[in-house]
């Protein structure tokens, strides 16, 4: 595997650093934040499926889902 020398500056290193997670390098840490715009259409449904969507708590989108039309109480 190639290295590369970077150079940056205090915050964008802050940054970095507190978006590490144990045993993550700064190279993980980047792969994991910085994606590549799709070009086309086909290229964003292809990396839609591939992500799996986050964990979803089921009873809370059912709370929502049967509160909605709902008139709000505040006044």
């Amino acid at each position: 595997m190639a290295f590369k020398t970077i150079t940056i500056n205090e915050k964008a290193y802050g940054l970095l650093a507190g978006l590490k997670q144990p045993g993550d390098s700064f190279s993980k840490v980047i792969e994991r934040h910085v994606h590549r715009p799709c070009a086309n259409a086909g290229e964003l449904i292809d990396k839609i499926w591939a992500n799996p969507s986050p964990d979803v708590d089921e009873k809370m989108i059912d709370l929502v889902l049967k509160q909605r039309g709902r008139r709000s109480n505040r006044k």
